[in-house]
């Protein structure tokens, strides 16, 4: 009997466990209230014109609602969404992205609009005003949305489909929850783009400066068809592209060096590809080198074609003067290119060596200055030094070793010396006297020169004796007596003096 009666308790048991739980699903399953949402045709952007203007896809987010609950009047829908919108690799704002109510299919009347709501993930819009209630017979119904998305520039940040999840949520008019979704997608398309991405750039150098001689040394070279720039767009759309180039230093051999703001780049022409000159709207006006970017090509009016290879030929200008008077060798310096898309993002970069030759100082002339020639001090510290000028006397101040005829040359680097207050005192107030060390001339003539920027010979040596190979020169530097130039001048002026020896 014991053993019977524990049966039927064990059975008991079962039952009433089976009921618990069938109460249980049955309550939860009629009140179960819940929102789904549908979209259709998305905004679409294909051309440079359709991102610069805004666009509208009308009734394109379905909300449906299937409610067992009833709502006193004034109930609302409120929309956030969960994250900006992406395409994977890009974000677009929410905030350009806007929703205004439509229309409905069912449910309750009463429902107006309030205008394009702009979309935010930091805060929910209220979309929709209603001054009725939601009786029981409006437990299943729909509601139609248009959405907007801003045109602009905004968009121009990389083809894809863009999207993001809304949550949607209906409250009553005590703002208690009716019903929600956070997870209704919503999505629009960008096929323009012109972020150049997946475009590559490649440069080399085909040629050289060479300078020969003092006289190519002051006139300047230009090398035509230098460097050569190639673009690779790949399937990429580039509209608005430009290009850049910056020096990584100097142009260097060894511990010699020249600084790139004396060379420039000039556009010379498309050799291969497309677009054509005209169509980029580039010219042929020279671009002066820096150690930061400076622009070849500005926002180009037209696009690469997609997959087609394109090359532009530059030619390199090498500005002539002093600063080439540097010992012979091979000067390289380093350029860097780079491609900016229309947002001014880098999209690729390449490095190229570029380099000149200096080959005019013969080895049958040397020029050197010794014995402490290589600085000059002329000091002004007595009225005597103002009416009788001063004189300073290097001997055996410049030696020249010279296996051929040849003549020395003398010129400063400015037109002033100048102090540390930026004040100037003419470099003619200075006057330098060169004659020979030793008595016998040997056919060599020696001048006397006021300083000046331009070239002035000071030596010339005709080599008509072959005693005359190795001579040695004074050189006197002296201002005239009473020189109004150096009246009531204070400070340390300065100036550089150049010598150079050229063969005849």
């Amino acid at each position: 009997m014991n053993n019977l009666f524990g049966v039927f308790s064990r059975i008991n048991k079962l039952q009433l466990a089976l009921l618990i739980a069938s109460i249980v699903f049955f309550i939860t399953n009629g009140n179960a209230q819940s929102i789904n949402g549908f979209t259709g045709n998305p905004v679409t952007f294909d051309t440079k014109a359709d991102i610069l203007r805004n666009k509208i896809s009308h009734n394109y987010l379905t909300l449906q609602y299937s409610l067992n609950s009833t709502s006193k009047s004034g109930w609302t829908v409120g929309i956030q969404a969960n994250s900006e919108f992406s395409n994977g690799i890009a974000t677009i704002d929410a905030s350009f992205v806007s929703l205004t109510y439509a229309s409905a299919i069912g449910g309750p009347s009463g429902t107006s609009s309030r205008g394009y709501q702009s979309l935010s993930t930091k805060m929910e819009k209220s979309m929709i005003n209603s001054s009725k209630s939601i009786d029981k017979k409006d437990n299943f119904f729909q509601q139609l949305f248009n959405l907007s998305v801003l045109g602009g520039n905004h968009l121009n940040v990389g083809a894809g489909t863009y999207s993001t999840t809304l949550t949607v949520t209906l409250y009553d008019k005590d703002g208690d929850v009716m019903a929600s979704d956070n997870n209704i997608m919503v999505s629009f398309v960008v096929n323009y783009s012109s972020t150049c991405q997946g475009a590559t750039l490649n440069t080399y150098s085909s040629s050289q400066g060479t300078f020969n001689t003092y006289a190519e040394q002051m006139a300047g070279a230009t090398v035509t068809d230098a460097l050569s720039v190639q673009y690779a767009p790949n399937g990429a759309t580039c509209d608005e592209w430009s290009l850049n180039v910056r020096s990584a230093g100097n142009f260097t051999n060894g511990s010699q060096s020249v600084a790139p703001q004396f060379f420039s780049l000039r556009f010379n022409r498309v050799s291969t590809g497309t677009p054509t000159a005209v169509q980029i709207g580039v010219n042929n006006t020279p671009v002066v080198l820096n150690n930061t970017d400076v622009v070849l090509i500005n926002g180009s009016n037209a696009p690469f074609g997609a997959n087609v290879f394109t090359e532009h030929k530059f030619d390199l200008l090498i500005q002539g003067g002093n600063h080439l008077l540097v010992p012979n060798g091979t000067y390289t310096g380093t350029l860097i290119f780079s491609l900016y898309n229309s947002n001014n993002l880098l999209v690729s970069t390449s490095t190229v060596a570029v380099s000149f030759v200096v080959n005019s100082m013969y080895s049958s002339l040397t020029l050197e200055l010794q014995n402490s020639a290589n600085e000059v001090d002329l000091v002004f510290n007595t009225l005597q030094s103002y009416t009788n000028g001063v004189s300073v006397t290097k001997s055996r101040g410049m030696r020249v070793v010279g296996y051929q005829p040849y003549q020395v040359i003398i010129k400063t680097s400015g037109v002033n010396l100048v102090d540390a207050s930026s004040n100037t005192v003419p470099v003619t107030a200075v006057n330098v006297q060169t004659t020979k060390y030793t008595s016998s001339s040997g056919g060599i003539t020696t001048f006397t020169r006021a300083l000046s920027t331009v070239d002035q010979i000071i030596v010339t040596n005709p080599m008509v004796d072959y005693t005359q190979q190795m001579i040695e020169y004074d050189l006197r530097y002296y201002t005239a007596p009473n020189d109004s130039r150096l009246a009531g001048k204070t400070g340390v002026f300065s100036t550089t003096v150049l010598f150079v020896i050229i063969p005849q």
